[in-house]
């Protein structure tokens, strides 16, 4: 079985899904500048990081819209970022890889928000806590990022798919990976708390505008 076609199939009907759902949904048009603007923002941040091997702050601007602006938002614009960039990368079957990987790791950390909100949180990164919290899930998705990525290569082997190809491709990515890894930590660690507050500034404003608009449509 062609399991790279397969998988990727199933990303495509993914993403058909969830464009249809998003269509469909409330959503206003200053809600869809903000997904397009940070998208744009995420992916014009990888160019200049391209001449230091997978040292980019892409995973951490779309987490960080992800962890302000809620699941959906961090999903979308880590969707967008893939497709923007690969403009100038490169467009391929990878890219489609790169939409989910980079949509998932802003959904989780709109969920790593939601589940401290639970909590009584209610600024963004407004503790140390919720920092450092933010940051080892950044130093973490560099990790995961990497693995997700992989498994487009391996699926792709066909006949050659077995333990060795999957430890050797894991083994062979570890560096480039750990790379990710350190950077997202770097761009977290010092800037996670002055970023929150400019895009929360934002979405407060967002929020105020929406609510204006629902009073007047109820008036």
């Amino acid at each position: 079985m062609n399991w790279a076609m397969i998988v990727l199939l199933a990303l495509l009907c993914l993403f058909a899904a969830l464009l249809l759902w998003f269509e469909r949904s409330k959503t206003d048009e200053k809600l869809i500048a903000v997904i397009g603007t940070l998208g744009a923002l995420a992916a014009a941040a990888r160019i200049p990081f391209a001449v230091i091997p997978n040292v980019q702050p892409t995973t951490f601007i779309v987490m960080l819209a992800g962890y302000v602006f809620g699941m959906r938002v961090g999903f979308f614009v880590g969707a967008i970022a893939a497709v923007l960039s690969n403009i100038y990368f490169g467009q391929g079957p990878w890219t489609l890889w790169q939409m989910f990987a980079w949509g998932l790791s802003g959904f989780t950390a709109g969920l790593l928000r939601h589940l401290l909100e639970r909590n009584g949180t209610s600024q963004p990164l407004s503790t140390r806590t919720q920092k450092w919290l933010f940051t080892a899930l950044c130093t973490f998705w560099g990790f995961l990022f990497g693995w997700i990525m992989n498994l487009w290569i391996f699926l792709g082997l066909g006949s050659f798919m077995n333990w060795k190809s999957f430890v050797a491709y894991y083994a062979a990515s570890l560096s480039f990976d750990t790379a990710h890894a350190v950077g997202n930590f770097i761009f977290s660690s010092l800037f996670a708390v002055m970023f929150a507050r400019i895009f929360a500034r934002y979405h407060r404003k967002l929020t105020v505008s929406r609510l204006q608009l629902q009073e007047e449509a109820g008036c």
